[in-house]
């Protein structure tokens, strides 16, 4: 295989991994087994959340790559693909041809359809609501706000609208329809439905990620992590609390 073509689907499969979730020490590792599979000298890779750094020397010369990455999701079976096709190319080098055809159908694969997703976000609120202290009325009253606050994400990030300003609008518009709820009689605890339906935003990739890279040393990129789960945070604290305030001077504190 020339080394561009080595470069361009170890490039590819790092950005697959990186994009749908995967952690930094997976990521570099994949990328550099794939390069030394295929007899590559130096095959080293500098991964952070927000880019990807890789070289390798072939030949006495040096090829090297930049990647920019915007925006993460979390696709497992994307991760288990790309990682399986690294398996393979370990143990049978694979050509050219065939992994890159296959890692282009695993970055066209379609998530979940949008439905089953927004109708799990439903099933997730009306859970967790009584995990803090909701009645059964509140789960069942929590059930279209955790839809329409999964369908509200879904909306935004095919815009792709910033996380944060994401984040936020989406809490300010959870909170005002519990908050309404509540007005109409059909809501009891008002906190543990907003609480329950804020559940959907709760960074816990993010926050998971980035304990992971810390304890195995990438410290940089489990910096950046706990930076974005607590821009997360407060962007949820920012809409829900903004809300709440303005409805308890309009409606007079009731």
């Amino acid at each position: 295989m020339k080394p561009e073509q080595l470069l361009k689907i170890s490039a590819l499969a790092g950005k697959i991994l990186l994009e749908n979730g995967a952690e930094i020490q997976r990521t570099e590792d994949t990328i550099c087994r794939i390069c030394e599979t295929y007899g590559m000298e130096e095959a080293s890779a500098f991964v952070i959340p927000t880019g990807m750094f890789l070289s390798f020397t072939a030949d006495g010369e040096s090829y090297s790559r930049i990647m920019r990455m915007r925006g993460s999701s979390l696709n497992l079976e994307r991760i288990n693909r790309v990682n399986d096709i690294s398996r393979r190319c370990v143990r049978q080098p694979m050509p050219f041809e065939e992994i890159m055809a296959e890692l282009l159908q695993i970055q066209q694969t379609r998530n979940y359809r949008p439905l089953y997703v927004t109708l799990a976000g439903g099933f997730i609120a009306m859970f967790f609501t009584p995990f803090f202290g909701g009645s059964l009325t509140d789960a069942l009253a929590a059930f279209p706000i955790g839809m329409l606050t999964q369908f509200l994400v879904q909306k935004c990030e095919q815009a792709q609208i910033n996380f944060i300003v994401r984040i936020i609008m989406t809490s300010v518009l959870l909170t005002a329809a519990a908050l309404l709820l509540h007005q109409f009689g059909l809501i009891r605890n008002t906190d543990s439905v907003i609480i329950g339906s804020l559940m959907l935003l709760v960074p816990g990739l993010a926050i998971t990620n980035a304990v992971r890279d810390s304890i195995g040393g990438d410290l940089l990129a489990g910096i950046i992590r706990a930076i974005e789960a607590c821009l997360i945070a407060v962007a949820i604290a920012l809409g829900a609390g903004v809300t709440m305030s303005i409805w308890l001077s309009v409606s007079g504190g009731a």
